[in-house]
């Protein structure tokens, strides 16, 4: 399931529709085979039929509507991290632009080298659900030169406390991205929303309608429960999953100031 969650986003969503209709189908042809004759289903029956499924289905709406509504949330905050986390780089890039050299240009060859390394290295393995701790060292060390530098006067130790205080914003932002790479849904509510979707199909099976019809129909139905469980698991995790965010934002920072002539 973790190399499925790597594809790209057109084959993962292939799959995914592809095993819904596929499993809607045969399990549909496997009722109608082992099952229908023995329960002497009526097209009386019908009416009693669609009220339950229709009940049942207003439910499972819910619940994967609200479900989905939280994984885009968690997904665009997500997306205001990453973007924060960039601009704090870049704002942290021009603070450090004040200070005396030799000083400056070290530390902003430290910040420019540690942003090239979370284009290049760290943001592909993060993608593949990995974190690295050149990152965490790359930062320490960048730490340990600002603190050890001492501002000589009443300018340069405004503009040092706020470089701290950017460089700290830095490091926060970081380790609540971090955490990011492993959320996602908990199991049982992925439990409910797999379990409410076949259930959902088998309610329908119990329809006495014309055979070819309720095959169309039933696969419209798995297909569409499908697309919306690919938006839920494509969306649950932001960072590592099959829409994963990319590094634009640093990209940015690092092409448009960092690098700036």
């Amino acid at each position: 399931m973790t190399e499925l969650l790597h594809v790209p986003p057109w084959l993962f969503g292939s799959i995914i529709v592809i095993v819904f209709i596929v499993s809607g189908v045969f399990g549909l042809a496997a009722f109608n085979w082992l099952i229908r004759d023995r329960i002497h289903l009526t097209e009386t029956m019908n009416n009693d039929i669609i009220f339950f499924a229709s009940a049942i289905s207003v439910f499972y709406s819910l619940i994967v509507g609200l479900t989905a509504v939280g994984v885009w949330k968690a997904y665009t905050d997500a997306q205001n991290l990453v973007s924060e986390e960039a601009t704090a780089i870049g704002c942290f890039y021009r603070d450090i632009g004040g200070y005396a050299e030799p000083t400056r240009t070290e530390l902003q060859h430290e910040i420019r080298t540690y942003t090239d390394f979370l284009i290049t290295v760290a943001w592909p393995k993060q993608i593949r659900g990995e974190a690295t701790d050149e990152a965490t060292r790359m930062l320490t060390k960048l730490e340990q030169d600002l603190v050890a530098y001492e501002p000589k006067t009443a300018g340069q130790q405004i503009l040092h406390a706020q470089a701290l205080h950017e460089y700290n914003e830095i490091a926060g932002l970081r380790r609540k991205r971090l955490h990011v790479i492993g959320v996602g849904l908990p199991s049982v509510m992925w439990s409910v929303v797999l379990l409410g979707a076949a259930l959902v199909m088998c309610v329908t099976y119990l329809l006495r309608v014309q055979q070819t019809v309720q095959f169309v129909l039933t696969g419209c139905l798995a297909m569409f429960i499908g697309l919306v469980v690919f938006v839920i698991a494509s969306l649950d995790r932001p960072l590592s999953g099959p829409l994963a965010i990319d590094s634009k934002p640093y990209q940015i920072v690092r092409d448009r100031l960092i690098d700036l002539k």
